[in-house]
């Protein structure tokens, strides 16, 4: 790196040096513009290769103070990546630099290097085509259930068929624990007794709170309280109901207009499953009893029957050869298998369970299956925790946003970059360029796709990760419904629910002792996303004033909506006439009908709707 050398501008998120902006289709052409700022600059090439593809280098045109060149995207989807090769004169003397990405890689503003081989690239994503999920999907609100914490529906209260060794709270108050063996194994599990009666006695509140689109955890028969342990994939379990239950919660649902989401754990079934038949419970000859089994192809032994390979090493839960064609066609490819048998029940869609563990090949597959057996246009959404255009999992680079397979992603990038900006880890402009690496990294379709969520059965709750700050939560979740994505909320997150991590984050849900402050606020920005067009399909602008961070979003001058939060402890002054935008030239002046000056009071955010 050159530090305090300037030769050249280029600065990716600005359209005058990049069209278009962001992610492409392949065989789409690039305009590049870089501008001189030393005479010395004598030619400037555009050095570009294609992830794991073919290396190609194009001398830009100079015209006056500028070099221009174009690149066409002709290896196919996937990832392209390019810098620029400098030849300058300094001094009367010639030499070469390199201009790529900063150091931190988010884009943006480009940095001189000295030595090729240190150059960080640029990324393009090209994809095969507009993936777009439905419109249901994309303009709706998530809420997302651990069934077993929500409400118990039964009119007694009464448990429904509690499990062998099971402990049952019954006054609701008692905070979730592990009891496990000197091995760290859990050997008793406890329950609350949330069932799918629970849930649909439950829609009217939903369906007040703005809630458009229900996300179940797991629901099919499993021994553990959570079900990612599945015993038997086209069973309900008993504590949760049976088919008619869910065939009702369904109907009742979709009479208030809210779709089902399943929680799809289609990587590994449980130890104790018909399956594999670790503890001897099914009347079916498991995968662990007998070589003979018909399931036993379905798993890796290296010794049977105590040596397998089980995800994350964890016994409980031994891994499936997903790509085995009788697993594939017992979860998705056969007329009677587990997708399109609950699927054409009425599901709006699947979200899926680590998708990184599944291949390209049978997420494909899947989405084809359920775009057959689902009655309306289903959406299909993949637990990812990182960037997923550019993930690497087992070696090798996943293709699952390039179309055909993910409509979209959990964002739990957004979810640190909004705890971090609310705790004071990110600055306003660390938190804008973020921001805009996900914009520029993401498809278009897939950003506002994505699952936004600031808490998961996975993570420690929001109010807890920002030290119980209820001003903070509010701001969190502002910013959730204003970034662009499906806004999703984590039961009683509404209510001020606190937790740390698993199990204490799947506490259950506080009725009767809810923040109701907290509630109607996002009870009102779930309303205010529904009736503005802006807040689901507009474009996307994050800008920092000082220690403020600003998101505007707009279809057109007619039709924004801007959000400027203050995280820190004092009032801030904010000047919109100096907006430092980070993206593409909507200032101050698109915003006319906003005052020149304004002050945010601390842990506080002030909003202009048009």
């Amino acid at each position: 790196m050159t530090e305090g050398m300037e030769l050249v501008y280029y600065n990716s998120w600005d359209q005058s040096c990049k069209q278009p902006f962001g992610a492409s289709q392949a065989g789409e052409t690039i305009d590049f513009t870089v501008y001189r700022t030393h005479p010395g600059v004598r030619a400037v090439y555009l050095q570009v290769h294609k992830d794991y593809g073919a290396y190609e280098e194009v001398k830009l045109t100079q015209s006056e103070e500028r070099f221009s060149g174009s690149y066409q995207l002709n290896q196919g989807a996937g990832l392209y990546f390019y810098s620029f090769r400098l030849e300058v004169t300094l001094d009367g003397q010639d030499h070469q630099f390199f201009l790529g990405n900063h150091a931190d890689e988010l884009g943006g503003v480009g940095q001189l290097y000295v030595l090729n081989e240190e150059v960080r690239k640029y990324q393009i994503t090209a994809v095969e085509r507009d993936d777009l999920a439905p419109d249901w999907f994309r303009q709706g609100v998530v809420y997302h259930i651990f069934v077993d914490r929500f409400f118990n529906g039964t009119d007694d209260g009464r448990i429904l068929s509690p499990k062998r060794d099971a402990v049952i709270y019954t006054e609701g108050a008692e905070r979730p624990h592990y009891i496990k063996n000197e091995a760290g194994e859990i050997v008793r599990w406890d329950f609350y007794g949330g069932n799918l009666l629970g849930i649909i006695k439950k829609l009217p509140y939903l369906q007040e709170l703005g809630v458009t689109i229900l996300y179940l955890s797991p629901i099919f028969e499993a021994r553990s309280n959570h079900k990612y342990d599945t015993a038997d994939f086209l069973k309900i379990d008993p504590m949760f109901g049976d088919e008619e239950t869910f065939q009702q919660l369904i109907d009742h649902a979709a009479e208030l207009g809210i779709k089902i989401i399943l929680d799809g754990v289609f990587n590994h079934t449980g130890f104790d499953s018909r399956y594999f038949n670790g503890e001897g419970t099914y009347e079916t000859v498991g995968a662990y009893q007998s070589t003979e089994s018909p399931y036993y192809e379905w798993y890796d032994f290296s010794q049977h029957p105590d040596e397998f390979e089980s995800w994350w090493g964890i016994k409980d839960l031994p891994t499936l050869n997903s790509d085995l064609p009788s697993v594939r066609e017992f979860i998705f490819d056969g007329s009677d298998s587990v997708v399109r048998t609950w699927s054409q029940m009425g599901l709006g869609g699947w979200r899926i369970d680590v998708a990184d563990e599944l291949s390209d090949q049978f997420l494909a597959g899947l989405r084809q299956a359920l775009e057959e057996s689902a009655p309306e246009s289903p959406v299909l959404i993949g637990e990812v925790w990182e960037d997923a255009t550019n993930k690497i999992a087992y070696g090798k680079r996943r293709e699952y946003i390039l179309g055909n397979m993910l409509h979209g992603v959990m964002n739990y990038p957004f979810t640190d970059i909004i705890i971090d900006f609310l705790t004071g880890e990110l600055s306003a402009h660390s938190t804008v360029k973020a921001l805009m690496n996900l914009k520029e990294n993401y498809p278009s379709a897939m950003l506002h796709s994505n699952l936004n969520n600031i808490s998961t059965h996975d993570s420690v709750r929001i109010k807890t990760a920002l030290g119980e700050a209820t001003e903070l939560v509010k701001l969190a979740f502002s910013l959730m419904f204003v970034l662009p994505g499906v806004p999703t909320i984590y039961y009683g997150d509404e209510a001020g629910l606190s937790g740390e991590e698993d199990p204490d984050n799947r506490r259950p849900y506080p009725w009767g002792r809810e923040d109701i402050s907290l509630r109607d606020e996002v009870r009102e920005w779930a309303h205010r996303r529904t009736n503005l067009s802006a807040l689901s399909e507009g474009e996307f602008v994050p800008f920092a004033l000082g220690d403020c961070l600003g998101v505007l979003r707009y279809q057109n001058a007619e039709e924004w909506i801007l959000l400027v939060l203050n995280p820190t402890d004092v009032e801030q002054d904010v000047i919109f006439s100096e907006l430092e935008s980070f993206a593409h030239q909507f200032t101050a002046d698109g915003l006319e009908s906003i005052a020149p000056t304004a002050q945010v009071p601390p842990k506080r955010a002030i909003l202009y709707i048009s």
